[in-house]
């Protein structure tokens, strides 16, 4: 039962600590250099497979669910470090992968 629970939330922690450095690149307030440098690339990367994992492994609507429960949760960690909040997504990211119901 726990499972059930802690998947989903590690999906979401990875997609909300993510998602700010992921939506620079489509700012135009953005830089060229902040879009291109290696932690939004990371970023990018992080949000993107959460993404694919939240609907991979779910039903559509908990997938957009667990979605838009990351991209909610993100606003609270704006003020936030993004080298800090990149490695948090990151570690929530790898530490899901156990827990995932897609056979890699």
């Amino acid at each position: 039962m726990e499972l059930e629970v802690i998947s989903p939330a590690l999906l979401v922690l990875a997609i909300s600590l993510s998602w700010n450095r992921f939506t620079c690149i489509f700012s135009l307030a953005s830089s060229a250099s902040l879009a291109a440098a290696p932690l939004t690339t990371a970023a990018t990367a992080i949000s993107l497979s959460a993404f694919g994992l939240a609907f991979a492994g779910n039903t559509p609507w908990f997938g957009f669910l667990i979605v838009l429960a990351g991209v909610l949760a993100s606003s609270t960690v704006k003020k936030q470090p993004a080298a800090i909040t990149v490695a948090l997504s990151a570690i929530s990211l790898a530490a899901y992968l156990p827990f995932s119901p897609v056979q890699m």
